[in-house]
């Protein structure tokens, strides 16, 4: 089946030409047909004569305000008083309650204070640390628990260190 590429419609000759000239005619025929007595012939608002002369002044007089007296409901000594007692009360707070509670360094548990070190990583070496520890004034007591024997760590050096030299001793306080 073949399908007809055709325009199915057509306009009649000279029918554009013509087109403006026959729509302004017959938007005339349709004004002159309604009946426009129902229309208003203005549009209902007005303006007395004169309004804009004093409108000026007479919005001004309508809005400015007239002072009024003003009454507190509570006088201001109430206040003053309200002030004062928890002043009062506040200080003696600060006063008498007891400080015993101070916590120092020395409270701090040898664990919580290995957990500290152990999570946050300071970023230095041991080299670095080295330098900040003051080697003169350390002994072993401060690197060991009280709780070990001196014979136990001669035994561990004498089992794990196989020269002396490797411990960085001075040799005159040992000879």
């Amino acid at each position: 089946m073949k399908k007809n590429h055709k325009t199915q419609f057509n306009t009649p000759e000279g029918y554009f030409e013509s087109f403006n000239e026959r729509l302004m005619a017959r938007i005339k025929e349709e004004e002159e047909e309604v009946n426009t007595d129902f229309l208003p012939k203005t549009d209902g608002f007005g303006v007395p004569q004169g309004y804009f002369d004093d409108v000026e002044t007479t919005i001004l007089q309508n809005t400015t305000q007239k002072k009024n007296k003003v009454i507190q409901l509570f006088p201001k000594q109430v206040y003053y008083a309200a002030a004062s007692i928890a002043a009062l009360f506040f200080l003696g707070i600060l006063l008498f309650s007891p400080s015993e509670n101070e916590i120092s360094f020395d409270d701090l548990a040898s664990t919580e204070i290995d957990a500290y070190f152990e999570s946050n990583e300071l970023g230095l070496t041991s080299y670095e640390l080295a330098e900040y520890v003051n080697v003169e004034e350390l002994t072993l007591a401060d690197m060991t628990d009280s709780n070990i024997e001196d014979d136990s760590i001669l035994e561990y050096l004498d089992e794990n260190v196989e020269e002396i030299e490797d411990l960085n001793l001075d040799y005159d306080a040992f000879e």
